[in-house]
């Protein structure tokens, strides 16, 4: 998908590949999801932010059923993976699995918490799903890893275990594990949330290289600067709903909703710089070192 000279993105020759519509998902009282309607086009780079607790990452769970809807419908590359009518009944657990192993076949997650298995290295690691889900022999499987280790910049670490490996470096990890599935789909569920801050800018440079090679990728995150440089596609989130979408341009230039005004400024404060102070006598003094 290519980005036009006023910001707006080029839908010329892309079709749908991922249509979720009337997705609603409960915890209890409270109403994650509350009749979501979204189309992702092939090879978009779409990115969701809103506030904690705004349904960002329960919409990118059901998008391969991790949560399952209680209503609506899933459709990747034009199949309907799941559906389910409002007021229908209780839905078998096989029919689940079912559905979930489909959506599963077809995208791949990066979680917060990266969900390596400590007793594999980073090789076996971005190995086990072609092996187990795609039925690759071993010699194959190791070749296409190391080669995705080295595009995350890992291949010097192909034999050390996760708890020899820094936050970014795992996460690393796991991006080209999920890689290494082919899916036609990417979701990441907040990449750098649980990485110490100067260990962001590592999978984030990663993710902007990965955001060129026309794989579609849903992205939830924080990182506004991201979201800016990569996103085809900003969608706002409040109370399970979306509020807003459009081009970065539009977003971060001239958001119409409130509450997407309202987030962008709260977000712009926290990542001020702390105020300078006023020039008393007794700072004087002490900025000329007489104190």
């Amino acid at each position: 998908m290519a980005r036009n000279p006023d910001g707006s993105y080029s839908t010329e020759h892309c079709a749908p590949i991922l249509t979720v519509e009337r997705l609603r998902k409960r915890f209890g009282a409270l109403e994650a999801l509350a009749g979501v309607d979204l189309t992702i086009l092939q090879g978009e780079v779409v990115v969701v932010i809103g506030p904690s607790g705004s349904g960002k990452s329960t919409l990118l769970r059901c998008m391969n059923l991790l949560e399952v809807p209680d209503e609506g419908s899933l459709a990747i590359g034009g199949e309907v993976i799941w559906k389910r009518a409002a007021g229908a009944a209780a839905v078998r657990l096989k029919d689940v699995d079912r559905a979930a192993l489909r959506a599963r076949r077809r995208t791949a997650m990066v979680f917060q918490r990266f969900n390596l298995f400590p007793h594999l290295t980073a090789l076996r690691n971005v190995m086990i799903g072609p092996i187990k889900v795609k039925g690759e022999k071993p010699a194959e499987a190791e070749r296409k890893a190391r080669a995705l280790l080295e595009q995350v910049g890992l291949a010097d670490k192909a034999a050390a275990y996760p708890i020899e490996l820094s936050g970014g470096q795992q996460q690393r990890v796991a991006i080209a594990r999920a890689l290494a599935l082919k899916p036609e789909i990417m979701l990441f569920d907040e990449p750098t949330s649980a990485l110490d801050p100067e260990l962001v800018g590592e999978v984030l440079r990663v993710m902007k290289q990965l955001a060129r090679d026309g794989m579609t990728k849903v992205v939830v995150t924080h990182e506004m600067g991201f979201a800016r440089e990569v996103g085809d596609r900003i969608i706002m989130m409040d109370e399970g709903r979306i509020v807003e979408m459009g081009t970065p341009d539009q977003i971060f230039t001239n958001p119409k909703h409130d509450r997407t005004k309202a987030f962008l400024r709260r977000l712009l404060e926290g990542n001020a710089p702390p105020p300078v102070p006023a020039i008393s006598p007794t700072n004087a003094s002490v900025l000329n070192g007489a104190v």
